[in-house]
């Protein structure tokens, strides 16, 4: 792991230009959940849904708690 400049350091700062045109790293959207702009409509197959099931209680004496998802 590098190890982090100290405040008085003479390490310069990586320029605007070596990180590319300001924005450059952006997802191509205007809304927060927007993402890529070439991410496929629609929904996730089934294959890469990673919802959880509910189960039932492992251990008998555990206790058997509603979820806050209403």
């Amino acid at each position: 792991m590098a190890d982090t400049p100290k405040k008085d350091s003479t390490v310069a700062e990586e320029p605007q230009e070596e990180r590319g045109p300001k924005g450059s790293r952006d997802t191509g959207s205007d809304k927060p959940s927007g993402g890529p702009s070439d991410r496929p409509s629609g929904t996730s197959d089934k294959k890469s849904d990673t919802s959880v099931q509910p189960q039932e209680p492992r251990d008998p004496d555990s206790p058997d708690l509603q979820s806050g998802g209403g």
